[in-house]
């Protein structure tokens, strides 16, 4: 008797590995977009376990785990079922990608390798491997790539006197007197053009022209943080003005980007939307760069400055919160960019514990700044209460994301990451459309 039912369990072992079947929908998509990842053919609530890997820019392997149970139709779906078991629990349809760990070590804070493609402008897909395992047995694998542009997207160098930045256009522009909105995309506190590249690469994916910009830190601009013009943002609407693809132009940042696009947007009308990740609507103190072993050092001298002009920056304080009332409250507002004169809405993107930007407590302030507009605009904020520094647009492991070496603090949880990121770029991008509309 127990021979028998231990072959007719064995048996319907085999079966369910025969039958079970790896389904990815899509397996070559964009890296902002979620992934339907199914198993079929399973026996009812048996379990199954899915693994999903990726290599490093530094050839670090990074893995997840989860176990699922088949519904009553024999099939797991991650975007209904939830996690039993394994790197990350419950119901998350991109759970097995926030949730990768370094095999071996400390991993770094954004593990998605992002590659130049052969013109140094656009980007390679990422490869990762899913496999499901049944009972230890290999039942499937499928490999995935995720794009951080669209294959058609085109993008070549500016090639305007003075300015240091690429022209991105989608996929399906036209020559044919179309026109685009436009938005000018600009890094942070790292300097160089990559982040601008690959944020103006994402939205041209998603169909707009765009112009990746460098303000520091590159041949011909100034190598430190200090008294930064920011003024090529202004020169780059002038060049923009004259092509024949221009709608209305945006400009959007990221973290000290975000504050250089609210500056920017503060003093020349002819940008008509704001998108601030992590950013300040008051500048901080300028950075001194390649000060070991931060790399930097916060320095008392403004780091912006317009038409030759210094633009005030905020004292450093020890432990302040600018929320709050108090002495402080004078040097707040003489360093508070003038952003009530943007001529368009603004979005805020802001982490509650970021440790590194104070980006969820400046949102409040740039918030009541909003309020004196004399003409109201559609200004909003994502705040992500759990989400630190560091706020992307792409689906990829965030169990790093909070550390970004031992001298920088960014905080933030992995699943508070996660969450911003799923969430606001979605949100970014219906923003932009809404406002960068051109009239009928």
């Amino acid at each position: 008797m127990h021979r028998h039912l231990f072959a007719a369990l064995l048996l319907g072992t085999c079966f369910a590995s025969n039958a079970a079947r790896l389904v990815v929908t899509p397996a070559d998509g964009p890296a902002d977009q979620p992934v339907q990842m199914q198993v079929e053919g399973l026996l009812p609530t048996q379990a199954v376990q899915l693994r999903l890997s990726l290599q490093d820019s530094r050839g670090v392997e990074w893995v997840s785990q989860a176990t699922f149970r088949a519904d009553l139709d024999g099939r797991v779906d991650t975007r209904r079922t939830g996690a039993e078991a394994g790197t990350y629990s419950g119901v998350d349809a991109m759970g097995l990608f926030w949730s990768m760990q370094p095999v071996s070590g400390d991993g770094s804070p954004s593990p998605l390798p992002i590659r130049p493609d052969a013109g140094g402008l656009l980007f390679k897909p990422v490869p990762f491997t899913l496999q499901a395992w049944l009972d230890g047995v290999l039942v499937g694998e499928q490999q995935l790539l995720r794009r951080i542009n669209h294959p058609g997207v085109r993008a070549r160098p500016l090639g305007v006197d003075g300015l240091v930045g690429n022209l991105y256009l989608p996929a399906d522009a036209a020559w044919d007197g179309q026109r685009l909105p436009v938005v000018i995309t600009l890094g942070g506190a790292e300097g160089g053009i990559d982040t601008a590249n690959y944020y103006a690469a994402w939205l041209a994916s998603n169909g707009f022209a765009a112009v990746a910009l460098a303000y520091y830190r590159m041949p011909g601009l100034p190598q430190d943080l200090i008294r930064v013009p920011i003024d090529p943002v202004s020169r780059a609407i002038d060049w923009l003005q004259a092509q024949p693809f221009t709608g209305q132009v945006g400009v959007m940042g990221g973290s000290w980007g975000a504050t250089v696009a609210m500056a920017s947007a503060a003093h020349d009308p002819r940008l008509k939307a704001v998108v601030s990740w992590v950013g300040s609507p008051a500048p901080f103190r300028g950075i001194r760069r390649d000060v070991p072993p931060a790399d930097f050092r916060a320095v008392d001298l403004p780091a912006l400055s317009h038409q030759g002009r210094d633009l005030p920056f905020l004292p450093y304080l020890e432990d302040i919160n600018w929320n709050q009332p108090g002495d402080h409250a004078a040097a707040l507002e003489n360093a508070t960019l003038p952003i009530e004169r943007i001529n368009g809405p603004v979005l805020l993107v802001a982490g509650g514990d970021d440790q590194l930007g104070a980006s969820g407590e400046m949102a409040a302030v740039a918030m009541r700044r909003l309020q004196r507009r004399s003409v109201p605009q559609a200004d909003a904020l994502l705040y992500y209460s759990d989400a630190g520094h560091l706020v992307g647009q792409m689906h990829q492991p965030t169990t790093f994301r909070h550390a970004s070496g031992p001298h920088l603090r960014v905080g933030g949880t992995p699943a508070g990451h996660a969450r911003a990121d799923r969430e606001s770029a979605p949100a970014v991008l219906a923003f932009l459309r809404r406002a960068l509309v051109l009239p009928q």
